[in-house]
């Protein structure tokens, strides 16, 4: 049986590699001929197999086809080539990961096709959506299929890229690859323009200056409507981020130019059974008009069949810290009950950076009321200050926080004393959340959190809660689209003001739906709880053969040779 090798470059951070990491043991499950090279930075590398054992356990189908699909995915380990030194205006940026594991890709991508190797030239290569490279150089190496990861979902690909007509930023991130076409002026994006810069080149500067804040935190008030989402404005695309950060720039240009001008298809992690519009616009831009396919990969969790339990054996796995976490729900569910615990999380990358008073609200308002909470120590880190740390203390002495600075978080979805999962709603976290049929109470910041938070908060049927008065104060100036109308009534009969982002407005928000409505027991919890319950057997369903996400993946494989396991 001929071999068919894939090079698949997961990405810089472990948001996007673990599900880049999921999403090969799908792939080789299916297709028994085939090999994969995940390439991650070293860090990630050298964490990245105790996760490839867990998530084997729960998705081979038996101990012989783990132990096969195990030897057949290489995790390889890449650096930047000696010498290497990062662009100093990206060196202190949030890109600055992406662009070295970006040079460490490119330059192992050289050298595999220049050494003999083990294995066969690769048939196909997949790069994550922060990938700076050339696609001529890629190509004249080895002229093969180049797919897009977006280890996002489906509606925030529309929201992002789609055409004229959606309300997206799509057109914008178009006019912004014409516009700033010169590396010089693409440098000058990453930073904030300084008086010296502009003093040198001031329309230039300004132009660029412009366009980024346009892109990454805009304020145009064009409606939105990215197909399964509630409609909202533009600019709520950045809801509550703060300015705009060194290096956005680079990354949004990056995946703008990789969408737009350089990959042959797309792989997105989410399904037409639950973004079937998302899906038809894309189909219709990306595969009829752009004649680039889009494969839908399926939400990238592990969820077993019946009841969504952690197992105990891996319970022993834990580290004391992670231990720790778990025995403090146990000793939750037992003083204070089932559903009694929220868990606050704004994964790593997110925090109330411009308003950081907000997590003193949260926390005064969880005490007062004697809520129990798990919150992350990373979550926090970007935001501590004295009063901040002297709240936790105080809340953890009282025994009604636990935090670490590592949260097993799968074990906390799915332990009987959490009530809800209070998420930035990033796609991995939402995903897992599905995953553990876990309610969420969102708390977004920008990209693709708006858009999900509105997708499943809103309607006649919500799955979560969304919070509004965490945007700050310049709510009052950018409403939420949900607002449009005026005040609203929730589900349970009470007020819902339009949003003024003021401390006082905040704790009034908390208690409404963290004290209240998510309290345990409450009908409002128990109902979110069911419709999460059913959403996560729709999943399963999804996952079974002959389903449109198992065909999408089949039709990747099959187009370079791989067989399909029967």
């Amino acid at each position: 049986m001929s071999v068919r090798h894939v090079a698949f470059f997961g990405g810089a951070v472990w948001g996007h590699a673990r599900p880049a990491l999921q999403f090969s043991i799908t792939l080789c499950i299916k297709s028994p001929n085939l090999v994969i090279s995940l390439l991650l930075p070293a860090n990630l590398a050298a964490v990245a197999n105790s996760p490839l054992e867990q998530f084997l356990s729960l998705e081979a189908p038996d101990v012989n086809v783990a132990k096969d699909v195990r030897a057949r995915i290489k995790i390889v380990a890449i650096t930047p080539p000696e010498g290497y030194e990062c662009p100093a205006e990206l060196a202190q940026s949030i890109a600055r990961p992406f662009k070295d594991s970006s040079v460490a890709f490119v330059a192992y991508w050289s050298r595999i096709h220049a050494e003999p190797q083990d294995l066969p030239r690769p048939s196909m290569l997949i790069v994550d959506i922060f990938t700076d490279y050339e696609r001529e150089q890629i190509k004249a190496i080895n002229d093969v299929p180049i797919l897009f990861w977006w280890s996002s979902n489906l509606n925030y690909f529309v929201f992002h890229f789609a055409p004229e007509g959606t309300g997206g930023l799509g057109p914008s991130f178009l006019k912004a690859l014409d516009t700033i076409s010169d590396i010089g002026e693409l440098e000058r994006a990453q930073a904030e323009v300084s008086a010296m810069q502009a003093a040198e080149d001031q329309e230039v500067s300004l132009r660029i200056a412009t366009l980024r804040q346009q892109l990454w935190s805009p304020t145009s008030d064009e409606i939105a409507r990215v197909g399964d989402a509630p409609p909202l404005y533009q600019y709520e695309h950045a809801c509550a981020c703060g300015p705009v950060l060194p290096g956005a720039g680079f990354l949004m240009r990056t995946s703008t130019s990789s969408v737009f001008k350089k990959v042959d298809g797309h792989i997105i992690c989410s399904g037409p059974w639950l973004e079937p519009k998302a899906l038809e616009i894309l189909k219709a831009q990306f595969e009829t008009t752009l004649k680039k396919p889009i494969y839908c990969a399926n939400l990238q969790i592990s969820t077993e069949k019946g009841s969504p339990n952690f197992p105990p054996e891996r319970l022993a796995l834990l580290s004391p810290p992670e231990q720790g976490i778990v025995g403090f729900l146990d000793d939750a569910l037992v003083k204070y009950g089932p559903e009694s615990v929220l868990y606050l999380s704004w994964g790593t990358n997110f925090a109330p950076f411009a308003t950081p008073w907000q997590a003193d609200v949260f926390i005064d308002t969880m005490v007062e009321n004697k809520r129990p909470f798990v919150m992350s120590q990373a979550t926090i880190a970007a935001i501590i200050s004295p009063g901040l740390e002297d709240r936790i203390w105080r809340a953890t002495q009282a025994g009604l926080c636990a935090t670490a600075s590592w949260i097993p978080q799968e074990a906390v979805l799915k332990h009987k004393a959490l009530g809800a999962f209070v998420t930035h709603g990033g796609w991995n976290s939402t995903c897992e959340a599905i995953g553990a049929a876990a309610p969420m109470i969102f708390w977004p910041f920008a990209i693709d959190q708006p858009v999900i938070a509105s997708s499943l908060s809103e309607g006649p049927e919500p799955i979560a809660w969304q919070l509004y008065e965490t945007r700050g104060p310049s709510v009052t100036e950018f409403r939420p689209y949900f607002f449009k109308d005026g005040p609203k009534t929730s589900a349970s009969g009470e007020h819902i003001p339009i949003p003024t982002g003021t401390p006082r407005a905040l704790k009034a928000e908390f208690e409404r739906v963290l004290i209240r409505e998510a309290a345990p027991g409450s009908s409002e919890l128990k109902e979110r709880k069911e419709r999460m319950v059913a959403l996560r057997q729709r999943f399963i369903d999804s996952k079974q053969a002959g389903g449109e996400c198992d065909q999408s993946i089949s039709t990747m494989l099959t187009s370079i040779g791989c067989r399909m396991r029967t």
